[in-house]
């Protein structure tokens, strides 16, 4: 075999393998094609007459590529968006309020101890009106007289979670915010960002947000436990309109649970109802105690049976009811509030001298008793000359219990 013939077959086998190039580009953008046609997106999806022209090629044999159906060059593809996920952003003018904590060993013995550094660590705070950096710095010693011993540092103080930047001022903030003043947490964002130069996102709200809530449970359910052991509580119900889903177009009726334990703590609770079993839920079911409330009658459901606990009424209450007997009595009505009146003003008398708890434990022994007994002794004598239920006989019914 010569040269030339030797070139003519290269040249040969060179057009058959780009030939077989070609035709398997053009199989392959047709198999893309039928892919998109069966499972790509909605958007993306092909014609099924469209298809058919396609891959008609496929039958006859046809895969000559012309120029009009060689591939195109692929685009690069349009940069994303960039998203922000920065949750906290602060202008660089903020003020700065540092906090210098040193360990106990040095404030004893300072000139047995050298400084080798600090560790810094900053929150962020609110006071009314203003955000400010809570800094906390924590100098670091070592024994000057003995290297040996590793260095000491104050421990750092307590927070309300870990690795936070929020400190008790702005969480605070926060709360009262959305429970008290009732603004959600995007409306505080926005006062926060154009009143302040300082962004919060929502979601960081949100997660400190509850992060106090646990920490207020727990101390919730101390004051619950107290109120629980208390040999003496004062409970009343308050009725509060809520949402309710299963009532459309109205609001349903519900009622704030409050039990005081005087000088100590108050703990509310929150029930749709005003049945008895409410006030076992603040109390507990198995409280034992004296119980002072109101004349409803969920006070002494809760209580039969129960021989441990006494239930004492208010004189607000028994005013309330001789004062609506008026009409009924008026002239014995009118004594009975005079006598409640001795003791109203003789209480006023007291907070306003600022009398301590020995000196008015000594006045009402010395006076409310025996206006006490006097209205004690009116009550049973009158008590079967009123029917039980009327105005009279019901004023005097509570008076007695």
């Amino acid at each position: 075999m010569n040269e030339a013939s030797l070139q003519s077959e290269i040249a040969a086998l060179r057009q058959q393998l780009e030939q077989v190039r070609r035709e398997n580009t053009l199989l392959r953008q047709k198999l893309d094609a039928l892919a998109r046609r069966f499972f790509g997106k909605k958007s993306e999806q092909l014609d099924a007459a469209q298809m058919e022209l396609l891959m008609s090629g496929l039958a006859d044999g046809s895969l000559e590529l012309t120029a009009e159906e060689e591939e195109p060059p692929a685009r690069p593809a349009a940069p994303r968006p960039r998203v922000n996920t920065q949750r906290l952003r602060t202008p660089d003018h903020l003020a700065v309020v540092r906090e210098v904590i040193e360990p106990e060993l040095v404030l004893a013995e300072p000139q047995h101890w050298k400084r080798i550094g600090q560790e810094i660590s900053r929150r962020l705070d609110y006071q009314p009106g203003q955000f400010f950096w809570q800094e906390t710095v924590r100098p670091k010693y070592v024994r000057v007289d003995n290297r040996q011993w590793p260095p000491v540092i104050a421990p750092a103080p307590q927070q309300v979670a870990e690795h936070s930047l929020a400190a008790p001022g702005l969480l605070a903030q926060l709360l009262v915010g959305k429970y008290c003043d009732h603004l959600p947490f995007y409306r505080q964002e926005q006062i926060f960002k154009q009143r302040h130069g300082v962004f919060i996102a929502r979601q960081q709200m949100v997660q400190w947000t509850a992060q106090s809530v646990r920490l207020l449970s727990a101390i919730s359910r101390c004051l619950k436990e107290q109120l629980q052991r208390s040999p003496y509580v004062q409970v009343d119900e308050t009725p509060v309109r809520y949402q309710d889903p299963n009532l459309p177009g109205r609001c349903g009726q519900g009622y704030l649970w409050t039990g005081l334990v005087p000088g100590q703590g108050v703990v509310y609770e929150w029930h749709a109802s005003r049945a008895a079993q409410c006030v076992g839920s603040l109390l507990g079911e198995s409280y034992s105690g004296k119980l002072q409330c109101d004349g409803y009658s969920a006070y002494p459901a809760f209580a039969k049976g129960k021989d441990d606990l006494k239930l004492f009424g208010c004189w607000a209450h028994a005013r309330r009811g001789f004062f609506e007997a008026q009409e009924q009595a008026p002239k014995v009505a009118g004594w009975m509030l005079n006598q409640i009146g001795l003791l109203y003003g003789w209480e006023r008398d007291l907070r306003q001298s600022r009398a301590g708890p020995a000196w008015r434990q000594a006045h009402r022994s010395a006076h409310g008793r025996i206006v006490v007994e006097r209205f004690h002794r009116a009550l049973n004598r009158l008590q079967s000359r009123y029917l039980p239920k009327s105005p009279m006989g019901e004023a005097i019914r509570y008076a007695l219990n």
